[in-house]
């Protein structure tokens, strides 16, 4: 089985903004589809969210790629978050957008290389993340690690 890792880069003023609640949304509904053995084999994902904000700004807009290798068989992406996403309504819609665009871009990339990449079985793990439904609980990173 292969792994999928999320992780956030923020400033304290968006703690519990509603971006920072959407990307632990959706990392503890992958975590749990981790737990659940949903994760498919081969080449693991790992994503970063920078979210900016007006006291961090990432160094680029948009999304990075890059990082795999075959001793360490993980796709990293870094994808900058803007600041005016910080306390939108549209904040989980947006980071469900990030998650098709790394698949997307993971597909070509795994492809172009020859590479096995399960794309069916990765879409099927990040629609179910993308119904969980409920916000996250205050013990979600203790519960449900990510690393």
């Amino acid at each position: 089985m292969s792994s999928i890792f999320i992780s956030v880069n923020k400033s304290d003023t968006l703690e519990k903004s509603p971006i920072d609640k959407a990307v632990t949304r959706v990392a503890v509904a992958l975590a749990r589809q981790r737990q659940q053995g949903a994760i498919p084999s081969g080449p693991g994902l790992e994503i970063t969210f920078l979210l900016a904000s007006p006291d961090l700004q990432p160094d680029f807009e948009g999304m990075r790629m890059g990082g795999y290798s075959a001793d360490d068989p993980v796709l990293r992406f870094h994808a900058a978050i803007p600041e005016h996403l910080a306390h939108s309504p549209t904040a989980l819609r947006y980071v469900l957008a990030v998650l098709e665009d790394v698949l997307g871009n993971a597909q070509d990339y795994f492809s172009e290389r020859q590479i096995p990449f399960n794309h069916s079985a990765w879409q099927r793990v990040f629609e179910a993340a993308a119904q969980y439904g409920e916000d996250p609980p205050e013990t979600a990173w203790a519960e449900y690690p990510l690393n």
